[in-house]
């Protein structure tokens, strides 16, 4: 949802090209759009100046559509990487970014988000046992303490 509406902001821009004084475009917008909620809030100056440019370039105050193609993530991309992995999958994720051309970061968020990979490495670790641990640890006591003394 948008601060300001559209309205709003047409009204900024007109109260500006009257009064070409941003401090009263701000008291007029109180006055007409100011209720108990808001405090009395009203667009900064650089907000204000930024509507007066906008409509000065475009002849428009409405917001622009953000739209961001998602390039690195294509399915062609998607299907590369998963035949490379399944081709080798103990090659590291930076090795595989290297062959394919493509960033470090795209090739993890590719593994993370469309091929449901997460990072895992595996641990071997020395099995304990209950009686072998105090064992041990009771017996490298003792000769510690034979060694001080």
């Amino acid at each position: 949802m948008e601060r300001w509406s559209l309205q709003q902001r047409i009204f900024c821009v007109e109260q500006f090209v009257l009064s070409k004084s941003i401090v009263s475009v701000q008291r007029d917008f109180r006055r007409k759009f100011g209720d108990e909620r808001q405090r009395g809030a009203a667009p900064s100056r650089k907000i204000i100046g930024q509507w007066v440019r906008q409509w000065r370039e475009t002849g428009s105050v409405q917001v622009k559509a953000r739209t961001r193609r998602i390039t690195a993530r294509s399915p062609e991309n998607i299907q590369r990487v998963r035949r490379a992995l399944e081709r080798s999958p103990r090659r590291s994720v930076w090795r595989h970014s290297q062959l394919l051309n493509l960033s470090d970061r795209s090739v993890r968020r590719i593994l993370h988000h469309d091929l449901h990979f997460h990072p895992y490495k595996l641990h071997i670790v020395q099995e304990l046992t209950a009686a072998g641990h105090s064992t041990s640890r009771h017996g490298k006591c003792t000769w510690e303490m034979a060694a001080m003394t």
